[in-house]
């Protein structure tokens, strides 16, 4: 019994020296998720994107200007199209454009519209329904971006996938879709990762950090449908981690329902 308790306060003297040395790293950072932690992290682990990745300034494929066009959005299969021609309800409806990149519409049939913007479908369909209604008038609307996906992976308040509404996205578009970073964010080692048939993806370095909290819009890389934005840990984060499978189940031990680090 002596020997268990021993090995539970050292394990607690060693949890407790981890968390002094990074309090002193993340002392004074934003909450917002700030924090970096320097070249600890070596120490824990390597880093799961093991490729050395390219910065802004190395990778003459980033693209200088950031801000993706919302408006300029080709649709592709999945999406949804909301069709209205004034006084005709007969052709008027939502499609859903299926996997030939097909929409059934009346009178006409299928008509192909996948790589196309609204403003080219609907050019198309008064050129088709010319021949059976007098000057129509057309609107189309999106309603359902399905087609192109991003994902953010990592330390954000909603990891997952994005549902784009452009032929691209920023990273701080990105970001913002995905809740942020959280407080164990490793902001300044952030990564896109583009894929690659080739079998080596090509991983861009993105600085977080002073994306959000300096508005360096050298940071604000584009990114397209299928890239990847990893947000790192920091090494208190991994840390954790590490530590608290192994304490947990000491700490309840006794019943009280409260673990060793949380205290709760």
């Amino acid at each position: 019994m002596k020997n268990r308790y021993r090995t539970v306060f050292s394990i607690c003297l060693v949890g407790a020296g981890v968390l002094l040395a990074a309090v002193n790293a993340v002392h004074g950072q934003n909450f917002a998720g700030t924090v970096t932690a320097g070249n600890l992290e070596e120490s824990v682990g390597t880093d799961p994107l093991s490729p050395e990745p390219t910065t802004a300034a190395e990778d003459s494929t980033v693209i200088p200007e950031t801000i993706a066009s919302m408006s300029h959005y080709t649709v592709g299969a999945t999406d949804i199209l909301d069709i209205t021609v004034m006084r005709h309800p007969e052709v008027s409806g939502q499609f859903i454009i299926n996997n030939e990149g097909n929409i059934q519409y009346e009178f006409v049939g299928d008509l192909n519209v996948v790589g196309l913007t609204k403003d080219e479908i609907k050019k198309m369909l008064t050129e088709k329904l010319s021949d059976y209604i007098i000057d129509p008038e057309i609107t189309v609307k999106i309603v359902g971006y399905n087609s192109k996906i991003i994902y953010v992976v990592g330390e954000v308040g909603r990891p997952g996938k994005i549902y784009m509404q452009g032929d691209t996205m920023t990273v701080h578009e990105a970001l913002v879709e995905a809740g942020l970073p959280l407080l164990s964010a490793k902001t300044n080692a952030g990564r896109v990762i583009t894929p690659s048939n080739s079998g080596t993806p090509l991983i861009r370095k993105v600085n977080v950090e002073k994306l959000l909290y300096h508005g360096d819009l050298r940071e604000n890389l584009v990114m397209q449908p299928g890239d990847t934005l990893y947000v790192p840990p920091t090494f208190l984060a991994k840390t954790m981690r590490v530590i608290q499978p192994v304490t947990a189940p000491i700490g309840t031990a006794a019943g009280t329902g409260r673990t060793v680090m949380t205290g709760f």
